[in-house]
């Protein structure tokens, strides 16, 4: 250590540790704390970290990065933790116990990362620790497990002036902290549930729109988008996105977790699941106060393990969701078992009210590369648009995001249908205004 040291010279310092408690390694780097550009503390005990910070107590001007993970619920370390980090920009905090945010205080603190598991803590000590930091732009919370403790008043927000991005995910029983916090000025805000695949289905699974409080409604939306993925240790994802012209994009968002290895059923027994998150995503979505006003409506799906009957029962239920909506600019499928999901609207439905089906000048209809489109899919693409066409209120155009476009696609389109065009650009989940 002390040859490093000395070859370092008057370099910053990036310190990695993990349950450092000899005191002449402290003494060693006692000296060179002026220098330190980053500390991260893996897996430690908060009587490691207080030494820690007892032995490095002085100025420390050049530090911009403090991650702590904390693996035990031992007493309170004294007040403050490195408190000369008064230039600190980032502070990640993980903790297997109590957190003990009462014990810091970065006043140019512009990035705040907080994870907690296992024991109990308060609300409150969170919203102070957040209300003192007028300068953050970026927070992320985690909440693991059942650990807040509701001793605020339901009338209490935190405004977060400065803050871009925002993001909270809970698990049981969710939605306890977004009601307390306000970002006027953020251009993400993420509310996320997290549960996993054996525990009960709660009853609101996304929140009804008084819970998260008004601070996360818009006056205006130009697009809502329902999303549907696997990613990781996620069994399925959803995602249901707020998207008004020119602020704050609203997430919702409600995983189903679980170690793959540990399912005692085959993934696809967990459809039945499934099915039920997308209902109430259908039913959040047509419950909004400004759905008849939106311009944009998006469905991607990306599932793995739900069966023909269960998908036709949700586009069903998709369908119905067009009884709400206005007059739309875009209608966005971005969707694995596209013809299952359109065997409801082809010629059979072309009787149904112009009011219950809305018009729709554009319609875009993304390709997976590894699954193209088949004559089945393209027999239901043609009925939609054709009942379109036969209802009185037609598509414009028709966009294709596909690399291998069938033959003579545009041909059988265009008798029901103003333009057909083709793209070969992707469509990420993130794209916004995709014609």
């Amino acid at each position: 250590m002390k040859i490093l040291l000395e070859r370092a010279k008057g370099s910053p310092l990036d310190i990695r540790s993990a349950c450092l408690d000899r005191a002449d390694v402290l003494a060693l780097l006692s000296p060179h704390a002026q220098r330190f550009r980053s500390l991260d503390f893996v897996f430690d005990y908060w009587p490691n970290i207080q030494r820690f910070s007892e032995a490095t107590s002085g100025p420390l001007p050049l530090l911009r990065t403090l991650k702590i993970n904390t693996i035990d619920t031992t007493d309170p370390p004294s007040l403050p933790l490195f408190s000369g980090a008064v230039n600190l920009k980032n502070f990640s905090l993980r903790s297997e116990g109590i957190p003990f945010l009462d014990h810091f205080a970065f006043p140019n603190l512009t990035t705040f990362e907080f994870s907690v598991v296992g024991e109990e803590f308060s609300i409150s000590q969170l919203l102070n620790f957040l209300e003192a930091l007028p300068t953050l732009q970026t927070v992320c919370i985690k909440i693991e497990e059942e650990v807040l403790r509701g001793d605020v008043p339901p009338e209490r927000v935190v405004v977060l002036p400065n803050v871009k991005i925002f993001s909270v995910t809970e698990g049981k029983p969710g939605y306890r902290i977004a009601p307390h916090i306000s970002c006027p000025s953020a251009r993400r805000i993420s509310l996320v549930r997290e549960q996993d695949v054996d525990d009960l289905m709660p009853e609101e699974i996304f929140p009804s729109w008084n819970t998260i409080g008004p601070q996360y409604m818009a006056s205006t939306i130009d697009e809502v988008a329902l999303g549907i993925t696997t990613t990781g240790d996620e069994l399925v994802s959803f995602s249901l996105s707020l998207l008004p012209p020119g602020s704050a994009t609203l997430e919702l968002g409600y995983g189903i977790t679980a170690e793959v290895e540990d399912c005692d059923e085959p993934m696809f027994s967990y459809g039945w699941k499934y099915a039920e998150v997308f209902e109430h995503a259908l039913e959040a979505i047509r419950t909004h106060p400004l759905l008849s006003n939106i311009k944009r409506l998006r469905i991607w799906d990306r599932h793995h393990f739900v069966n023909p009957r269960q998908l036709t029962s949700m586009a069903k239920e998709a369908t119905g969701l067009f009884g709400f909506v206005g007059s739309l600019e875009e209608l966005v499928l971005d969707i694995d078992d596209l013809q299952l999901f359109l065997s409801d609207l082809p010629e059979s439905q072309v009787s149904m009210e112009q009011s219950t089906f809305p018009s729709i000048k554009g319609l875009v209809i993304a390709e997976q590369l590894e699954d193209p489109f088949d004559e089945k899919c393209v027999a239901a693409i043609v009925g939609f648009v054709r009942s379109q066409h036969m209802r009185g209120v037609p598509f414009e155009r028709v966009v294709f995001h596909t690399r291998s476009p069938p033959a003579g696609m545009a041909e059988r389109l265009e008798p029901w249908v103003g333009t057909v065009h083709f793209s070969e650009e992707t469509i990420s989940k993130d794209d916004q205004g995709v014609m």
